[in-house]
């Protein structure tokens, strides 16, 4: 993703994606997650980005359980209504991350981390998250082989630049265990 960042480029991390690691130097180029938590503030701030910043690159790297609890319906309506062409990436992995590791901190005896599965923590059977960026008039993708991140991405940044449309790549990693 790194080299499709520039200094005309907002990156919107709610996935821990650390700013020096993706080559964001620039003050006002980056804004990540808070330690007080916020499930799904992502999809609102890269909406709000591209408001402020019209002629930039928005991207918003998200995590499925965030994109659900941002309501997606809701920000990807607004980004057609208001034509706000942003590339949303949502990391697949078929699970909320917070739910897990907050269990984890909270109750670290308890009868939920006993199994492998703590209960609301899975999203499976996971939706066709590409899918709803198509009911707003977007374009969603795929992407199930990472060697074909580079060339989705590079489309996707295309597509938003040139073509001037939301775009949703949903990149499915390994599941959550």
């Amino acid at each position: 993703m790194g080299e499709h960042l520039g200094d005309d480029t907002v990156l919107v991390n709610e996935m821990g994606v650390v700013p020096q690691h993706a080559g964001i130097n620039n003050p006002g180029r980056y804004f990540g997650p808070s330690p007080a938590g916020g499930l799904g503030w992502g999809l609102g701030a890269a909406l709000g980005a591209k408001l402020a910043a019209p002629d930039d690159l928005i991207i918003a790297t998200i995590g499925d359980g965030s994109y659900f609890f941002g309501n997606p319906m809701a920000a990807h309506y607004c980004a057609r209504a208001y034509d706000l062409p942003i590339l949303f990436i949502v990391v697949n992995n078929h699970g909320w991350g917070a739910v897990r590791r907050a269990t984890k901190a909270m109750y670290p005896d308890g009868k939920a981390l006993t199994g492998n599965d703590i209960p609301l923590s899975r999203i499976d059977p996971a939706p066709d998250y590409e899918m709803i960026i198509e009911a707003c008039g977007g374009y969603g993708e795929r992407v199930t082989d990472p060697d074909a991140l580079p060339d989705a991405l590079a489309r996707a940044v295309k597509m938003v630049r040139e073509e001037r449309r939301q775009v949703l790549l949903n990149v499915v990693v390994s599941e959550v265990v």
